[in-house]
């Protein structure tokens, strides 16, 4: 295949990722999480399936065939002379259960659109789409209330929050380089909750909307280090930090009493409360550091450990019942051969990890977690410099203690890498 219709044949599959990634990625995201109707939602990770199949390893970790969207500081590893596309769809299955119920559930979406190129040998940058958190969970819920009678709770959200992003990163010395993200975050949740009698006609119901709109600018920052050791192995270190800051919001909260109708549909009769207020939504600071070793080509492994205070986080100046979130992850590569007379499936790119993760829930003196083992896999395409990336992770998040709710879950991350070289020079005789 010559060089023109090698080059043609990447553009055409970037393209058509593009598409189907921008067509899938802004539908409505359908998880069925109810731990989402706290705090933000349920965070995304913000990571690409190359680091989503290693346990989401990303702090220390930098590659010129990939973006890393998590450190930006990780720009400096890519290639002066080349442009990197990255994009991928995560979709989920699962099951929800607790003492009382269970229920599969299941959603696809847009996991990232991430761009990455030079601008001077020392300073490279990256662009992208990721999500920051999902809502999205329905819950109804009987009781016997003393002197009352039966008594529905219900519970509805829908929604989340994406962050546009800038990154950059500047090579302060040849081994050490420094990051800037500058993110855009905006989205729309909205949140639902109604407490109704249906055995009663002398009671009225009453139903709450909260409907919260994002609009506003996040900054990120980060470092990675590495240094060739005398047998020939890298070692490399990175963290990130972000600040505490308040993100700009809108709240519309309206109350109404409610009756039902003979068919299920809700005649509200009153409007009991409504506020409209601009406000802030306090993001607490987070920090995160990471570990990597790297034997030439063949082989990878490395360490996160992340840290976020969400025991500060206020939404409009109210606190939430949050607490800490922290996160260990380990993970590698191995990759048995790049040359051109071996089998196909020496040139695959082979990754594994796992991560251990205390989210930022405390419910019913119960602290949720979020347990996962991924694996994953790099498959080149013939005579081109593209690969597709397929990430896996089985995982469990939450428990069904105390009346509380489990989650058994795969995820499968799809993506596309392509890597261009668009900034040579070319020579004529």
């Amino acid at each position: 295949m010559s060089g023109s219709n090698r080059k043609g044949h990447q553009r055409l599959i970037l393209l058509l990722a593009f598409l189907i990634m921008a067509v899938v990625g802004y539908s409505q995201v359908n998880i069925n999480s109810p731990y989402s109707r706290f705090g933000m939602g349920e965070l995304a990770p913000r990571k690409s399936t190359y680091n989503f199949s290693m346990g989401g390893i990303a702090n220390a970790i930098s590659s010129p065939q990939h973006v890393n969207p998590y450190n930006p500081a990780a720009n400096a590893g890519l290639d002066t002379l080349s442009f990197v596309f990255d994009g991928g769809i995560v979709s989920m299955f699962g099951n929800v259960t607790s003492d009382e119920l269970s229920r599969k559930t299941n959603f696809a979406t847009l996991g990232y659109l991430l761009f990455g190129f030079p601008i001077s040998k020392r300073i490279k940058a990256s662009v992208g789409l990721t999500p920051y958190s999902n809502v999205g969970y329905k819950v109804v819920d009987d009781e016997i209330v003393e002197n009352i009678g039966r008594t529905g709770f219900y519970f509805e959200g829908t929604g989340g929050a994406n962050e546009f992003f800038l990154g950059t990163s500047l090579l302060i010395h040849k081994n050490l380089s420094v990051g800037l993200r500058t993110s855009y975050m905006f989205g729309k949740s909205v949140r639902a909750s109604a407490v109704f009698f249906p055995d009663s006609i002398g009671l009225i119901n009453t139903r709450v909307d909260n409907h919260v709109d994002v609009g506003d600018l996040y900054f990120d920052f980060g470092f990675q280090y590495q240094k060739l050791l005398n047998n020939g192995m890298t070692l490399g270190v990175g963290g990130i930090f972000a600040p505490s800051q308040n993100i700009s919001a809108e709240r519309k909260y309206l109350v109404r009493s409610f009756f039902s109708t003979a068919i299920g549909i809700e005649s509200f009769r009153d409007t009991i409360d409504y506020d409209f207020r601009r406000g802030d939504i306090v993001i607490p600071e987070k920090y995160g550091l990471g570990i990597m070793l790297k034997n030439k080509q063949k082989w990878m492994i490395g360490a996160d450990v992340d840290w976020q205070n969400w025991s500060k986080f206020k939404a409009f100046g109210v606190q939430d019942s949050l607490v800490n979130d922290f996160q260990v992850s380990v993970g590698g590569e191995y990759f048995p051969s790049d040359r051109s007379i071996d089998g196909y499936w020496k040139k695959v790119k082979y990754r594994a990890g796992f991560r251990y993760h205390e989210t930022y829930l405390f419910l019913r003196d119960t602290h949720i977690k979020d347990f996962g083992i991924s694996f994953g896999f790099g498959f080149p395409l013939p005579r081109s410099l593209t690969t597709l990336n397929l990430g896996i992770e089985i995982g469990k998040y939450g428990t069904t203690e105390n009346n509380l709710y489990q989650n058994n879950y795969i995820k499968i991350n799809l993506g596309v890498s392509v890597w261009e070289r668009w900034f040579v020079k070319r020579k004529y005789y």
